[in-house]
């Protein structure tokens, strides 16, 4: 009798158990289905957008551009966390470069870029000719920018108690020539001004993926419609140590 309770008691426990089994599985199945829908999802999107541009003929670039940055990962491993990315600055020029740079959301009215500046004078931080900067780290967003009157107008409106670099707020880059200490006949903080390069951008998803290292390089150009010009080499994360 007893023996025949204790096997209808495990076959009572082994059905419940399989019971259980069977729903955490079922569950497990419907989140992958679900994630793998969304992935799927997307990247019809993306191809509807690109069979639009080979159909449609000009204008497309921007807009498959626009949407790969508006989709892309902005680097976290959880919902609301943002990643880094780093940046090397290299002047290849024989000038000071002055210039102020950052990442913000370019179509968020509120973004508060994370951005610095190097300055022109001896007690701000500069970036001089034939030098590199120390590898920097900003907060993940959609835009990398130098200069671009965008980055500047929403320091301006949503960072007004940051304190900035007044001669390095302005567009694009701006390069300078800074006697030497040598150079006995030059006026203390005497700095003469010999041209600019234009704003840079990169876009996150189209140009760089979050946790990567950007690599930009400041270079005479004498062929071109400016002095002066910004290169810019991408590093990806896997290969940053």
């Amino acid at each position: 009798m007893n023996a025949t309770r204790h096997k209808i008691m495990a076959d009572s426990e082994r059905q419940t158990a399989n019971r259980e089994w069977r729903i955490a599985n079922s569950e497990s199945r419907h989140r992958t289905l679900f994630r793998y829908s969304l992935l799927c999802i997307r990247n019809l999107i993306i191809v509807a957008v690109l069979l639009s541009t080979i159909a449609g003929g000009t204008g497309g670039c921007g807009e498959v551009s626009s949407l790969l940055n508006q989709i892309a990962s902005l680097g976290g491993e959880i919902a609301g966390q943002r990643g880094r990315i780093r940046v090397l600055f290299i002047n290849n020029t024989p000038l000071r470069a002055v210039f102020t740079f950052g990442t913000y959301d370019q179509t968020d009215q509120d973004s508060q870029p994370d951005f610095g500046q190097f300055g022109p004078n001896d007690l701000d931080v500069t970036l001089n000719g034939d030098a590199e900067s120390d590898i920097l780290s900003l907060t993940c967003a959609r835009v990398f920018s130098i200069g671009s009157p965008r980055l500047l107008q929403l320091i301006e409106a949503n960072l007004r108690d940051a304190t900035v670099i007044d001669e390095a707020f302005t567009e694009g880059v701006e390069f300078y020539d800074v006697p030497s200490d040598d150079d006995s006949d030059a006026d203390e903080g005497e700095f003469a001004f010999a041209g600019a390069a234009p704003a840079f951008e990169a876009l996150l998803g189209v140009d760089f993926p979050c946790n990567s290292l950007l690599i930009i390089r400041f270079e005479s150009d004498d062929l071109g419609p400016d002095p002066f010009r910004v290169d810019f080499e991408l590093v990806p994360s896997e290969s940053t140590r």
